[in-house]
């Protein structure tokens, strides 16, 4: 769609401003917005707003004050010191003269902020900024810098306003403020800005004070309300406290100001505010803070009084006075206040938030070397006490009835907030140790012994919340013992047992968060664990129980080697009674092998293995066989039922589909036991030793033989299945990272003979390449004789895999993978890449990245960077098997130079996005420093304007995107400075 003209006349620009605001297609107002756009940015734009101001309509009005900032904010730089001096005066002039007109207030407002924008701009032009406008508004007009010396003084111009006046000027200090705020004043640009803003404070004061009190035969409350969006002063404004109209914005600024700008106030003021909280008043909005409707009431008292305690949390911490005690008192208070977290109390989680900063400002004061003396602390920790029991009290679930009249977000929020109690009490850990584990202990048996259920379950949760603190500290095993040896884990264990499944949820959580407990106290795992599996065949607790089963047997793994045997038939006996949710099961597997690679007897623990992966090897055949001979599907045997989710649908799903799901569901139960087989110690390693080669015993040899050809039949025979070879992959991955042989290390050309054997039509064929990208790197750390050989193996499948792509960007995942490949094989053994034999793929590799460096998708190109700039200083010693390397380099830097050139100068000169200019930028930089040819490539590319051989069909622009806008003199002055 062509663009519109840009107007030719005043009267044609009203006429589009206006028909902004008329009832027209979204496609006319962009192209009508377009235009305007255009103009505002034109050097005719001053002119424009000039030329609007003064229009009878308030919506040209509006635009011309539009126009004002945008040309500010855009070519302030290009005016005269005078040029800006006289602009001042007409921005100022116009505004006044706006309000006498009667303009709309949306319009006032925004010449106000064009006003502000000057100030951003010009603020050592125009430092006292309010009492010149103030000294402007008392005259009527724009009035010149230098005649600011013979105004009067500035209370006495505020004085002299009218409402109209007087309101604007707040709207221009408030305006200002806000602006200003929004500025980094720590940046250089800034930080002058925000000193001179400062400067202007007694001028602000005296026009909030007129502001807060309005003529006593004209009480205007807007003014007042208009006031309080400006936090300079205080004392006045505290006495809004008092009007019932006027509470609820007063709170809200002073909470504001308190929390961003708390160095403000003074001691007296401070002194004010305190005396304030202990007043009758405040006690009454306390009480409606507590017990009142915070839909109704709302809680800004209590926020108050929160950014208070905030503001003064270190003088509170170290007060010892009744003053500060009864402040504390009221503040812990918070947390107890009337209804359910979040849904009715609403002050809880801000009070929280107090309290955790309040705890954090202890732990600094207790551990600080500047702490003399700390008598205050046994005060502080009184009210750490009522905080905790508070906050044990208030996460407690409300009956089944109440959670499910609330909403999502209701019920989200309850989570989050419980979360949040446990961070805190993480940090009171800090301080009080030992006796905070006690309180929790006690409670827990408290509430066992009144089986008080959300009592119970609260205390579980909050000693799970403690356990990242002390579960690996033997010391504190005395209190959790009378946890772990109570009659709640024997009730937990009765399927019809009192116990509600809220609590038998955290109860089982418990158990998990616990490891290293169990660890040191083995007499209690065997319970835990049988505790545990009678849990996993239930629709709720399955999956919770299956995932403690998996942390308490990984954890625990050396303790529980001689019950392998016994773990395996209870995975059996639970497989045959019933379907297990399959994610419940791959963590029941992972399990059961975590424990098995713990057996140190080579023998018993490969017999272990088989027993478990023959149970699997089962499923697989029963899948081909299925898939192969639909008729033998029967829904009566459990073992069909594993196809199918959920086990009992209304209706059966192909057979064929049945087939797969048993497959895939095995073989991610085989990848569990690849991660379960993975050995948790840490070895030392050598970094200076090659390292030695290892022998597999055949026995292990005709296992992975066994597993290997399993995986390549289940592949084959439901060869469109992208999960089956992701699966694959994982279980490839799972023994790269081995330096033990064990079932799922596979020997080196073992995995290549699978990688090269794929095609590119094999699905998810980019986690292909992923994996082989994986597996070179633990090549790499493996014996170096192998390496070699798997290279040139993998080398060439990988570009042929690049080459079956119809474009570059047909698949990201496929070209970022590959050359990633192809990088990791020239850090390490360019030798082999160079070899002769592979020149032709070379040259498809090397133009094919710098297609990727010319697209669009940002990881393939970041990642062709990289390559580039690992490439082009490439200067590896002599190889003996490949004496003529370095100077093979060196031919294809001289052929290939040129054109990265291009392609780099066609990127930085704007065809990349800014995000990706950092990694193009490397490439770039080791150009210039190692090719003593790169200057002259680069500079051919700057002035290169297309034509045969640039691959754009004689683009006019060439390899310079900006080659209209940046003329050849500036491109070589930043060749210059890129060189230099």
């Amino acid at each position: 769609m062509e663009q519109l003209p840009l107007p030719t006349s005043l009267a044609e620009v009203e006429a589009l401003i206006q028909a902004l605001y008329q009832p027209n297609p979204p496609a006319a107002i962009s192209r009508v917005q377009e235009v305007l756009h255009r103009l505002q940015r034109s050097p005719e734009g001053w002119q424009l707003a000039q030329s609007l101001i003064a229009h009878r309509e308030d919506n040209i009005r509006f635009y011309a004050a539009l126009t004002l900032i945008i040309k500010l904010n855009r070519d302030s730089a290009g005016l005269s010191e005078d040029d800006a001096k006289g602009l001042l005066e007409n921005i100022i002039g116009w505004t006044i003269q706006s309000l006498a007109d009667g303009a709309g207030n949306f319009v006032i407002k925004k010449l106000c902020t064009a006003l502000v924008t000057y100030f951003v701009h010009f603020s050592h032009l125009w430092p006292n900024c309010i009492r010149h406008f103030t000294y402007c508004l008392d005259l009527g007009r724009g009035a010149s810098l230098d005649s600011l010396d013979d105004a009067l003084q500035t209370d006495v111009l505020v004085a002299k306003l009218d409402r109209q006046k007087l309101r604007m000027a707040i709207w221009f200090a408030t305006t200002l403020v806000e602006e200003v705020g929004k500025t980094d004043m720590g940046a250089p640009k800034f930080a002058q800005v925000h000193n001179r803003l400062v400067k202007n404070g007694p001028d602000v004061a005296c026009l909030l004070a007129r502001g807060f009190s309005p003529p006593p035969d004209s009480p205007e409350l807007r003014t007042q309300g208009d006031t309080l969006g400006c936090f300079q002063l205080v004392g006045p404004a505290i006495n809004c406290f008092a009007d019932a109209d006027l509470f609820q914005p007063t709170a809200e600024l002073f909470s504001d100001a308190l929390a961003n700008y708390s160095t403000f106030f003074t001691d007296e003021q401070y002194s004010t505010l305190a005396s304030l909280f202990e007043s009758p008043w405040a006690a009454e909005h306390y009480q409606r803070t507590l017990h009142g409707n915070h839909q109704e009431d709302g809680i800004s008292f209590g926020l108050l009084i929160l950014a208070y305690g905030d503001a003064k949390v270190h003088d509170l911490m170290h007060s010892t006075d009744n003053r500060s005690q009864r402040f504390l008192e009221s503040l812990s208070g918070l947390l107890a206040a009337d209804g359910h977290l979040v849904g009715e109390d609403t002050i809880f989680v801000p009070a929280l938030e107090f309290w955790s900063t309040f705890i954090e400002t202890m732990i600094d004061a207790t551990y600080s070397d500047e702490e003399t003396s700390q008598n205050w602390k046994p005060y502080a920790e009184q009210h750490l006490k009522a905080v905790v029991m508070h906050c044990w009290r208030k996460i407690q679930w409300p009956s089944a009835e109440t959670f499910a009249e609330w909403d999502s977000t209701e019920r989200v929020a309850f989570g989050e907030a419980r979360k949040d109690v446990t961070d805190m009490l993480q940090s009171v850990f800090t301080l009080e140790g030992m006796s905070l584990v006690s309180f929790f202990a006690n409670l827990f048996l408290q509430a066992l012994a009144a089986q008080s259920w959300t009592e119970l379950e609260a205390s579980a949760f909050c000693l799970g919340g403690l356990a990242d603190c002390i579960s690996d500290e033997a010391k504190y095993d005395h209190e959790l013992s009378k946890v772990f040896a109570s009659p709640f884990f024997h009730l937990l264990g009765q399927a019809q047992g009192p116990i509600p499944l809220r609590l038998r949820q955290t109860g089982l959580a418990l158990i998990e968060r616990y490891c290293e407990y169990f660890e040191r106290n083995a007499q209690y795992l065997p319970d835990a664990l049988n505790l545990l599996f009678a849990a996993v065949g239930d629709s709720v607790l399955g999956g919770p129980s299956a995932r403690s089963i998996s942390t308490l047997c990984s954890s625990c793994r050396s303790i529980l080697t001689g019950e392998a045997g016994a773990f395996i038939s209870h995975y059996q006996g639970i497989r045959s009674s019933q379907v297990l949710d399959s994610l419940a099961e791959e963590r029941i597997v992972l399990s059961v092998a975590s424990i098995i690679q713990a057996i140190k007897d080579e023998n018993q623990r490969l017999n272990m293995f088989e027993e478990l992966y023959n149970r699997l090897k089962k499923d697989f055949e029963l899948a081909v066989q299925l898939k192969a001979n639909p008729g033998l599907l029967n829904l009566q045997n459990p073992d069909f039922l594993r196809g199918l989710d959920p086990p009992n649908p209304q209706s059966a799903p192909p057979t064929e589909e049945v087939a797969l799901q048993i497959a895939l569901r095995s073989m991610r139960c085989l990848a569990s036991m690849a991660k379960g087989m993975q050995d948790v110690k840490e070895s030392p390693v050598d970094l200076d030793n090659e390292p030695q080669s290892q022998h597999a015993n055949s026995r292990l040899a005709s296992l992975q033989e066994n597993i290997m050809r399993v995986l390549v039949e289940v592949q084959r025979v439901f060869n469109t299945s992208g999960e089956a070879v992701e699966i694959i992959c994982n279980i490839f991955r799972a023994g790269f990272s081995e330096t033990e042989p064990g079932p799922f290390v596979f020997a080196p050309d073992v995995v290549t003979d699978y990688f090269v054997q794929q095609r590119f039509e094999t699905p998810r064929v980019g986690t292909l390449l992923s994996t082989a990208c994986s597996f070179v790197g633990s090549l790499y750390r493996g014996p170096k004789a192998y390496v070699p050989a798997q290279l040139a193996r993998l080398l060439p499948w990988v570009i042929s895999v690049l080459q079956a792509l119809p474009e570059p960007e047909a698949d990201t995942e496929i070209s970022l993978n590959g050359i990633a490949f192809v990088d990791k094989i020239m850090s390490k053994y360019p030798d082999v890449l160079f070899q002769p034999h592979h020149a032709p793929l070379l040259e498809f590799f090397f133009l094919f990245t710098i297609k990727v460096l010319d697209g669009n998708e940002p990881l393939p190109k970041s990642t062709a960077a990289e390559f580039w700039a690992n490439f082009i200083p490439l200067k590896p010693p002599p190889s003996p098997s490949n004496p003529q390397l370095q100077q093979t380099i060196a031919n294809a830097m001289t052929h290939l130079g040129p054109l990265v050139a291009r392609s780099l100068v066609r990127n930085i000169g704007g065809r990349a996005a800014r995000s990706e200019l950092d990694k193009l930028c490397e490439p770039l930089k080791k150009l210039v420093t190692s090719q003593p040819e790169a200057q002259n490539w680069l500079h051919q590319a700057l002035i290169f304007e297309g034509g045969e051989g640039d691959g754009g069909g004689g683009d006019k622009e060439g390899c310079f995107p900006g080659a209209g806008r940046v003329g050849v003199e500036e491109r070589v002055v930043w060749l210059r400075k890129v060189v230099g």
